[in-house]
């Protein structure tokens, strides 16, 4: 969710991550401004008092992590993965001698 939280330019509060593929987001989306990061229930709820002062007298903060989300999303990713698949498809592997017009579904989407 967190893509989806950065393309719509909304701030992010993250309260886990799963070992290994998930660890990195934590640092990349607090260091970057876009969100928040607790684990523990004392935490949680400065994290929930923090929100609520988004709405009301720190507006300003929340702007500035839309802001930021807004920096890091690349909308666009998902058509760059279909190209490089379908480019690595064309380089080996038993995809390699399909026709290209049977490999391109998506390339009016591109």
């Amino acid at each position: 969710m967190i893509v989806e939280a950065l393309i719509r330019g909304l701030p992010i509060i993250l309260n886990d991550y799963i070992p290994g593929q998930e660890k990195g987001n934590v640092p990349y989306v607090v260091g970057n401004g876009a969100g928040v990061f607790t684990r523990s229930p004392k935490e949680t709820a400065q994290i929930v008092e923090i929100v609520a002062g988004w709405f009301s007298t720190n507006s300003d903060e929340l702007k500035k992590m839309s802001e930021n989300s807004l920096k890091l999303a690349q909308p666009e990713a998902v058509f760059d993965i279909v190209r490089d698949i379908h480019d690595l498809a064309g380089q080996r592997g038993p995809l390699a001698d399909v026709p290209y017009v049977l490999t391109s579904s998506f390339t009016n989407l591109i």
